[in-house]
């Protein structure tokens, strides 16, 4: 048959598209009630309990949401099994024992290494479960517990688990809970894909429809935290959250809650992998960054691609590794008395230094031909960035070249940048480009770093404080960011520093002078028209007690009477100078502001710390 969308052939027997992820039997999907019955705990079965007439309960292995999951031996094949029963609330719907039988069946068609094995579903007193392969070894989520994996070795799993999903896709089966709890690691270090099938029926609920949330929150990509439709793509991405977590011993995307969680999923750039572990390859921080991007269509489109990226890099660390070995063994060659052995070393280091000398020079002709023209070009454009980045790969092979260092006050300036505390992580992205990933700076005071002339995004980050994003230029030679600790925060509130700013004093007059501000806490986001018009109603402009700040027009302290005469709309009444004449019904939201000064707004926060947080 062909894939509907793509027109790539596929197996009959596949269910979503191997090439483009799509679902070739959308009126398959089945839509399970979510009336929900109370129903008391799943009692454990005491060991010795037969089931089936051949399966005899050992121990209890897991217990979950997903049920109890049991060792078990099978009398008559001789073996052990695993047994895993559905949780109770599911037990009662048919439409859901349906559904776990087609999901169960579906995974029994996967054969391979790396997938555990469905042997048969049978049911006892009313209550199906699936036999299982019965892995010895402990969950992947129990090693990365006791600390970050190896390189080598984790690699190893990542490449095992992918191969694993690459199977599952080729059939059309999207996994869609990916996790390191799901995941087993027997004792001879191979990676066992559990759960095939369940977690599509996870969660009391068997929806599959768009709009509907599966999942673990910290494994979900984007689109499936979002309640869209998936494609095998979201296995790329869960896979890459694993693998991130294999390295760092931590996850990618943290939170309080399940909602925070999702949030950072769906909006925030995880903290890269090398800044957690330096010492990590940078081929493995390129592999999860490409995993990990927000937009599914910038990711590895396929698990094979991703496959075959990850086999490529093993190979380079293997030929790395087979390099320090070989120099070994010709230092031990070396001091055997042979007559050949000098003769080989001569020949070996001339060989060498060849290989090195012209691919040097050539990178060399590269930079100095090519790449300089190409920066004077981009600064004379004011293209600053795209300069600043093209410097920095010429740099590493024409470090001391004049032409070059001349160029570098043109395109960039040297900063130091401080927090209070300080220790804080310092991350930094161009401020056009707000969906790009965060560029790791290190941690504060840093001294004179070089950064690209620009306008930033910048994200300063510390465990026990807010989290701070601003926007700068960061040309100013001496950067300091303040952080406020959490619980100093109020809630929905970003303080705003002061400082000797000009600002527009009185609207109607127009007079603009330098007045000292001090710090002051402002809504995180935009106000409205309607929640301004809260504040006028509940006489914001006769309340002295909302206006904080002395007066000043053209130099000369106001009273507060005299102050008060010059706020005033086109109509004489208190209010905004730039208000429309007319009135307006009762009940209106849509009040006509369009800019209000500085001593309005500062009153209008003191209103709602005032109304909201007193």
């Amino acid at each position: 048959m062909k894939c509907p969308k793509c027109q790539a052939e596929v197996s009959d027997d596949s269910r979503f598209c191997s090439r483009c992820g799509a679902s070739l039997h959308p009126s398959d999907e089945v839509l399970i009630s979510q009336t929900r019955t109370v129903l008391k705990p799943m009692q454990e079965l005491p060991p010795g309990t037969m089931l089936a007439g051949k399966y005899k309960i050992v121990e209890v292995v897991g217990k979950g949401g997903m049920g109890i999951v049991y060792k078990a031996e099978d009398i008559r094949l001789k073996r052990m099994v695993a047994l895993k029963f559905l949780p109770p609330e599911l037990v009662q719907d048919e439409e859901a024992k349906v559904r776990f039988e087609l999901e169960a069946q579906a995974a029994a068609a996967l054969s391979h290494p790396h997938i555990c094995t469905i042997h048969e579903i049978e049911e006892a007193d009313g209550k199906p479960f699936i036999a299982m392969e019965y892995v010895e070894g402990k969950s992947l989520r129990a090693k990365i517990n006791k600390g970050p994996v190896d390189t080598d070795e984790g690699l190893e799993l990542a490449i095992q688990m992918a191969e694993g999903l690459e199977e599952a896709h080729r059939k059309g089966i999207v996994h869609r809970d990916i996790k390191s709890a799901n995941v087993m690691v027997t004792d001879k270090v191979q990676a066992k894909i559990m759960d095939f099938g369940l977690a599509k029926v996870k969660e009391r609920t068997l929806l599959t429809r768009e709009g509907t949330t599966l999942g673990t929150a910290a494994y979900m990509s984007p689109e499936q935290a979002r309640g869209e439709q998936v494609d095998a793509r979201t296995d790329i991405w869960s896979l890459g959250v694993v693998v991130y977590e294999m390295f760092s011993g931590r996850l990618p995307f943290k939170g309080d809650r399940e909602a925070s969680i999702l949030y950072s999923v769906v909006h925030e750039e995880p903290q890269p992998l090398k800044a957690v572990k330096r010492d990590i390859p940078s081929g493995i921080q390129q592999i999860v960054s490409r995993a990990l991007k927000k937009k599914k269509e910038a990711r590895y489109q396929s698990v094979t691609e991703m496959l075959r990226e990850m086999k490529r890099l093993r190979q380079s660390l293997r030929a790395a590794e087979a390099g320090v070995f070989n120099v070994r063994s010709f230092l031990r060659l070396i001091r055997k008395p042979l007559v050949a052995v000098p003769v080989l070393i001569v020949i070996a280091a001339l060989a060498t230094a060849a290989v090195f000398f012209f691919d040097r020079q050539a990178k060399i002709r590269w930079a100095r031909d090519k790449a300089i023209p190409e920066i004077i070009k981009l600064i004379e454009e004011e293209k600053y960035i795209p300069a600043y980045q093209l410097a920095q790969q010429a740099e590493n092979y024409i470090t001391h070249d004049p032409l070059l260092s001349d160029l570098w006050p043109k395109m960039s300036r040297k900063v130091s940048i401080q927090t209070d505390p300080s220790g804080a992580d310092i991350y930094r992205k161009n401020y056009e480009d707000i969906n790009s990933r965060w560029e790791y700076l290190g941690q504060s005071p840093l001294e004179g770093i070089r950064i690209p002339i620009g306008y930033f995004r910048w994200k300063v980050e510390e465990e026990r404080y807010q989290t701070l994003e601003a926007a700068g230029s960061g040309s100013e030679g001496s950067i300091h960011f303040e952080l406020d600790k959490k619980e100093d925060v109020p809630p929905g509130m970003v303080r705003v520093p002061g400082g000797k700013i000009s600002w527009r004093i009185l609207v109607n007059i127009g007079t603009i002078e330098p007045i000292p501000l001090e710090d002051f806490w402002i809504d995180q986001y935009e106000v409205t028209n309607a929640q301004y018009k809260k504040f006028m109603e509940s006489g914001g402009y006769q309340k002295q007690e909302y206006w904080k700040h002395e007066f000043v027009k053209e130099g000369k302290v106001l009273t507060w009477d005299e102050a008060m005469k010059e706020f005033f709309d086109a109509t004489g009444r208190p209010g905004p100078s730039t208000w429309e004449v007319g009135s307006y019904p009762e009940g209106e939201d849509d009040y006509p502001v369009t800019g209000i000064s500085w001593y309005e707004a500062a009153a209008y926060a003191e209103f709602v710390l005032f109304v909201l947080f007193r």
